[in-house]
């Protein structure tokens, strides 16, 4: 069975459950049963994806029985870059302008389309850099 993507560039599914997650938290305290069953997602996946917004301080968890999720940012000041790369990484649209590489290492040695691709990455971290989660509820 082919797999259909929605395109060349395209948010991971791992993003796609954080955004549902989140926006569900910024309407009320959740456990992740809870949001799993009602959005019918994968609750192992949801519970793997709330630890790493857990760890970096994105959301917050209470034990016990009045116990869930919440948000620990305020939606209206939580970026939808700064989702992405809690669980992902730094934006990236071609591997070889990985911040994590000193130099660029293209596959072709004489790349005439680095500096083009480099401005595109720039306008999409901006571009995501603007964009709240408080934008996503409206």
């Amino acid at each position: 069975m082919n797999k259909q993507r929605s395109g060349a560039l395209h948010l991971t599914q791992k993003v796609d459950y954080a955004l549902i997650l989140l926006l569900h938290l910024t309407k009320e305290k959740s456990s992740i049963k809870q949001i799993a069953e009602k959005r019918n997602l994968s609750f192992s996946f949801l519970q793997k994806i709330a630890r790493q917004l857990q760890q970096k301080n994105i959301i917050l968890s209470q034990r016990g029985k009045y116990g869930g999720y919440t948000l620990k940012k305020d939606p209206k000041k939580l970026y939808i870059k700064e989702v992405i790369e809690a669980l992902e990484g730094p934006i990236s649209i071609v591997p070889c302008l990985m911040p994590s590489l000193k130099k660029p290492q293209c596959y072709n040695k004489n790349c005439e389309i680095v500096s083009g691709l480099r401005r595109i990455n720039n306008e999409i971290e901006n571009f995501l850099g603007s964009k709240t989660l408080y934008q996503f509820t409206k």
